[in-house]
């Protein structure tokens, strides 16, 4: 999705929701965090009493007092070791906090992917949906390991800065201030580029989902790209999107590599004046030896966290770019939401239209214009006409899959979008006119249509469902029989073997709606008569609506609605519909027996 701006929302808001799911993980990192930070700063302050209290001793020439300074900083070192050891747990717990939050970001996301309708997949490519829901999320420096490492390493940068300059500015307040002379310079440098980065961020994100966008598609269409021969030709294409990613991943280098230089040559040029100005202090006699060797720690302590500090800055920006991807999958409209209250009719008795019409987005004719008719328990009903009349449109609403613009689908005399999607979905089987298998066994494919929340299916109705769709004795035929492995999409079964194992699909959740979406196409005369008579002896209380374009289809079923330009040219039994004209007219031409 190109052209559209991604989602900007509050990104604090939007992590805080996130760390509430995991809120005494985060709690303890917290502690762990000052608790690491305070034992890294202490040594040096420590170091310098130790240091100061032994040349008191000296100068006042009592040895005795002297050995009792040492023991008692030596049990003071031992206890903040031990601290240390506590504070040690720290990167192990922030990294398996990384892989929590990874998780829950990415079922979130995908959980809302799965609730859109097909608006949804006809704006989104799935190279760029996949690329939001993995590479936008996973590993540094990208959301997961921000929302976490990145933080807290940015919490514990901060934190040694504080005790750094709280100690500092106890030792000597004057020899502090040089040490923050850099502090706004390099504000100032980030304030300005902020946009920047952010833009160059988005151009590379977008860039990858390109990337991953045409892998899909090289994979998914080889077959396409093979017969045409136009291997070269695919490849120019994905070289074109290399090297517009290698562009945007450059220009995010080079700006991530400037900014660090500023960064560190003007800490680095500070740094070098404190340690002058401080070693004059000391041979002047205004500091000890102690303060100047705790200052000189200090100094090296900072050096990491005011890199540190640029980064989290870097890398935040490029997680607001993630986070703002992800939210724009969230937040893409969804045309009809039913309601959580209302429930699916118990006992399906019939389904009507009324008066609906459709209109696909960026379309400026209706797919449908006041479609009207009833299909009742098991009764069997046909959709015919011409390409582009409608009938798979006419599915798909029955589907749930889109919402009426105007007028209503009545499920028992209840309106569609008063019922909750899930429930009714689960009285009805589908077979796509393009059916799709996924990569599994025979048997996982079919008991994928189980109403069961693990797809269990007993043996029994797994066998119903292959004996009705016909596919007993090619399965048989396999090695492996219904343990065999199928390849992506169902590649490597024909498509009439696809169609039936996507029939048996649906039947195995005996549903109280079965849409056959054009099968007839894919199935021969047998198998169809096959088909049909065993719906007739299995599913007597199931309404069938069949899309066809055979002549033969037409002896099963009860009823023809014929649609023609999205409008109801017909409907009725197949003799009263021969009394239209056009009807009589499109039998004689386009239906082949």
């Amino acid at each position: 999705m190109k052209n559209a701006p991604p989602a900007k929302v509050p990104h604090g808001a939007w992590i805080w929701a996130i760390w509430k799911e995991r809120l005494p993980l985060i709690g303890l990192l917290c502690f762990l965090t000052l608790l690491s930070s305070a034992v890294a700063v202490s040594y040096p302050y420590l170091a310098k009493l130790l240091f100061d209290s032994i040349q008191a001793a000296l100068e006042s020439g009592d040895a005795s007092a002297g050995g009792a300074v040492v023991d008692r900083f030596a049990l003071l070192f031992l206890a903040v070791g031990a601290a240390q050891i506590v504070a040690g747990f720290f990167p192990a717990i922030r990294g398996a906090t990384n892989s929590f939050l990874e998780h829950i970001i990415r079922m979130k996301y995908f959980r809302s992917v799965l609730d859109k309708d097909s608006r949804f997949f006809a704006t989104f490519r799935s190279g760029d949906v996949v690329t939001r829901l993995t590479d936008d999320i996973y590993d540094f420096p990208k959301l997961a390991w921000f929302l976490c490492s990145g933080i807290f390493r940015a919490v514990e940068s901060a934190s040694k800065i504080g005790f750094c300059m709280a100690a500092m500015f106890l030792l000597n307040p004057k020899l502090t201030l040089y040490s923050l002379i850099p502090v706004p310079l390099m504000v100032a440098v980030f304030w300005v580029t902020q946009d920047r980065i952010y833009d160059a961020f988005q151009r590379n994100q977008e860039a990858i989902s390109s990337i991953n966008d045409r892998l899909e598609m090289s994979f998914s269409g080889v077959r396409i790209i093979k017969a045409y021969a136009a291997e070269g030709k695919y490849r120019r294409f994905f070289e074109a999107d290399l090297a517009r990613r290698k562009s945007t991943e450059m220009a995010a280098v080079k700006l991530e590599t400037v900014l660090t230089l500023i960064d560190q040559y003007v800490d680095y040029f500070a740094q070098i004046g404190v340690i002058f100005a401080g070693g004059l202090m000391a041979i002047r006699g205004e500091i000890t030896v102690g303060t100047f060797y705790a200052f000189y720690n200090y100094l090296s302590m900072l050096l990491f966290p005011m890199l540190d500090i640029p980064q989290l800055f870097l890398s935040g920006k490029r997680a607001f770019v993630n986070i703002d991807r992800l939210e724009q999958l969230r937040e893409f409209p969804i045309a009809s939401a039913a309601s959580d209250g209302a429930l699916a009719p118990g006992d399906f008795s019939s389904i009507e239209f009324k008066n609906v019409s459709f209109r696909y987005e960026g379309r400026k004719e209706n797919a449908l214009d006041n479609v009207s008719f009833r299909v009742s328990k098991g009764e069997r009903l046909c959709l015919i006409g011409p390409v582009g009349s409608g009938k798979s449109t006419v599915v798909k609403l029955l589907c749930a899959l889109h919402a009426p613009d105007s007028g209503a689908i009545e499920v028992d005399g209840i309106d569609l979008s008063r019922i909750n999607a899930d429930r009714f979905r689960g009285m009805t089987g589908y077979v796509p006119q393009e059916p799709l298998l996924f990569t599994g066994t025979i048997r996982e494919n079919v008991a994928f249509g189980s109403l069961a929340p693990d797809c269990a299916v007993t043996d029994e109705a797994f066998a119903d469902a292959i004996d009705t769709a016909r596919m007993g004795p090619e399965m048989a035929s396999f090695a492996d029989g219904e343990l065999t492995l199928l390849g992506q999409r169902g590649s490597s079964v024909s498509g009439g073997q696809k169609q039936r194992l996507a029939v048996a699909r649906a039947l195995v959740r005996a549903p109280k709606l079965l849409l056959l979406d054009d099968i007839t196409a894919s199935l021969d005369a047998s198998n169809e008569e096959h088909l049909m008579s065993r719906l007739d002896e299995a599913s007597v209380d199931t309404a069938c609506i069949v899309v066809s374009h055979r002549l033969s289809t037409l002896r099963y079923v009860d009823k023809v609605l014929f649609l023609d330009g999205g409008r109801v040219a017909a409907y009725g039994t197949h003799e009263e519909n021969l009394a239209v004209p056009a009807y009589a007219e499109f039998m004689a031409h386009h239906l082949s027996r």
